[in-house]
């Protein structure tokens, strides 16, 4: 999931409402904040004074961030913070936050991926390319759903005091 590219149809529910449906298809990363954003869909609509804004389609956003009424307004700072992450960390980081509590939508953004990275930033992969081990040897990349975080204790053992 790269919210980079994201795609939403936008419509009006006074479009709806006449059967007039049309919609119009819009990068998000041609945007760089939620005023430039609707302020383009309102260049879409210029006959409606007030357009109630519709999302009947969208692609590369997770349903926490979008439904057909709403679309999250810290989606563009959700955007920018996981510029941060690499691409196949995403969705481990969305379940992160799900797990420990955090709601992507109202919390920030930025501090919950510096946090993640305070955790598990660290955390080294190896290739099996660049791995120096035998054939025999197991090497295990990826995240385990019973992980234990020793990082605080790490730091609370061996800190400037430690005789």
């Amino acid at each position: 999931m790269d919210l980079n590219n994201a795609e939403i149809a936008v419509t009006t529910q006074h479009l709806m409402d006449i059967k007039d449906y049309r919609d119009y298809w819009l990068h998000m990363s041609d945007y760089s904040d939620m005023g430039e954003f609707l302020s383009a869909c309102s260049d879409l609509f210029p006959g409606e004074k007030e357009p109630e804004y519709r999302y009947p389609k969208w692609e590369n956003i997770p349903d926490i961030l979008i439904s057909r009424e709403w679309l999250c307004p810290n989606f563009f700072e959700i955007r920018d913070a996981l510029e941060r992450l690499k691409e196949e960390e995403t969705e481990f980081f969305i379940s992160w936050s799900r797990n420990y509590g955090y709601d992507i939508t109202t919390d920030d953004p930025h501090m919950m991926v510096s946090h993640y990275h305070d955790l598990y930033g660290d955390t080294v992969t190896e290739t099996e390319d660049d791995a120096d081990t035998g054939e025999d040897a197991l090497i295990y990349t990826g995240v385990s759903g019973c992980y234990c975080d020793t990082l605080p204790s790490r730091y609370e053992i061996f800190d400037d005091n430690y005789d």
